[in-house]
């Protein structure tokens, strides 16, 4: 087997890229690391580290990065998709740092409306909806789905832009403070909802876990509680299902794939599916199924390394599991759902990095922006802008000093990213 080689790139949620480096690394292998985040700089464990706090580079950084051939590219979350694909690199630039097969998956890529088309058109089952492009089509479209209905961001994140309307007069508030649009107006499904958390290489299978969120943070909120299952114990409809949600959208790494097994049907019906990992992606080795033991040995054997889901009598069928950095500081102390027992050996760390750190810079922040109203904020920093410009060598020869172009992500998720 040739030697792995991943590039990890993102930061924009330090919690989540940590979950996914160690992962990584569990597999087998070497990481190198675009990210716009200090957190990662003196880890030992990365080869290469490299640190992109300015957007526009980031994406430029990266087509750079992958002019090396690496086993694996993964994105770290949702901010980082949207930079790459509205930047102004290349389709196939692009193609190489996105886990997609095809420009035709473009549509797909952080966008609730381009995944219900991609679903439908593929004929997979997903809530029935419309596409609303202004306060008009809001209103005629939840009066042609009828109620319940929800209505989302087209990029969103973390729960945040998700509304629930449950008749004519909760459409009509939402009219009056609703400003960004197009949005997604979905019929709800009632049923149980079903997080899936997937793994393809060139649009195959090689491997899901499967669980039911028991506990959210907040109403649509990521979840802190989850009741997994071994997926041997599954109906095969299951995993057939996710094969076609994976040639569907031409999935090509990890997609996190949410879906609603519904009442009146028995059906399951798909309306997520975020082409990057997820903070829980270590948690199935704790029901026998190693993310990192399959990953390295698919990549060892190929398509003979898949998960063969074989049920492992030395773990329960299901096991309640809850996340120790989506509980309370309650619920850790008290050992709530048995949390203690899934700490990992660095708990610490980051306890200390990914709560406590990040409380403290939150507090400094409302503080300096408390005593710094914005205003002065822009006017000093207009000050060092001017004076960094006059000291450039670039400017004392006489050359223009021409600021980057910015290709950030559509306009929503500057406001969102910070809310995960």
């Amino acid at each position: 087997m040739d030697k792995l080689e991943a590039l990890l790139i993102g930061g924009y949620w330090p919690e989540l890229m940590a979950v996914t480096l160690g992962l990584l690394i569990r597999a087998g292998f070497t990481v190198d690391v675009i990210c716009n985040n200090t957190a990662f700089r003196r880890s030992s464990a990365i080869r290469d580290y490299v640190l992109v706090k300015k957007r526009d580079l980031l994406a430029r950084t990266a087509a750079e990065k992958i002019k090396k051939d690496y086993s694996l590219v993964v994105i770290g979350d949702d901010a980082t998709l949207g930079v790459i694909l509205n930047s102004d690199l290349t389709h196939e630039q692009k193609l190489r740092l996105l886990p997609i097969l095809s420009d035709k998956n473009f549509g797909h890529i952080f966008s609730k409306i381009g995944l219900s088309v991609a679903l439908q058109e593929n004929g997979i089952s997903t809530p029935e909806y419309r596409v609303a492009r202004n306060e008009g089509e809001l209103a005629a479209g939840a009066e042609t789905l009828g109620y319940p209905i929800l209505v989302k961001l087209d990029s969103s994140a973390g729960g945040v832009g998700i509304f629930e309307c449950l008749d004519k007069a909760d459409v009509e508030d939402l009219r009056k403070t609703l400003k960004l649009y197009p949005v997604l107006v979905q019929r709800k499904v009632k049923g149980v909802e079903v997080s899936l958390e997937a793994f393809y290489r060139h649009g195959e299978l090689v491997h899901f876990a499967y669980s039911i969120p028991e506990k959210s943070k907040y109403r649509f909120g990521p979840t802190s509680v989850r009741s997994y299952q071994q997926i041997a114990s599954l109906e095969p409809q299951v995993s057939d299902e996710l094969r076609r949600v994976g040639k569907a959208l031409g999935s090509h790494g990890f997609t996190s794939v949410g879906c609603i097994h519904a009442e009146h049907d028995n059906k399951r019906y798909y309306f997520e599916a975020d082409m990057r990992p997820n903070l829980w992606i270590d948690q199935p080795r704790y029901l026998g199924e190693d993310w990192a033991k399959i990953i390295q040995r698919h990549f060892a054997e190929g398509a003979a390394g898949r998960h063969t889901g074989s049920f492992d009598i030395s773990y329960p069928n299901s096991v309640l599991i809850p996340h120790y950095l989506r509980l309370t500081w309650a619920e850790l102390i008290f050992n709530r759902y048995g949390v203690w027992k899934y700490l990992p050996e660095n708990f610490l760390y980051v306890l200390i990095h990914y709560r406590i750190l990040t409380w403290a810079r939150w507090a400094v922040r409302k503080v300096y922006g408390f005593f710094l109203p914005k205003k002065v904020r822009v006017f000093f920093k207009r000050i060092r802008l001017q004076i960094s410009v006059r000291s450039s060598p670039r400017t004392r020869e006489g050359q223009a000093h021409q600021p980057a172009e910015s290709h950030g992500p559509r306009p929503s998720m500057a406001r969102l990213e910070d809310r995960r």
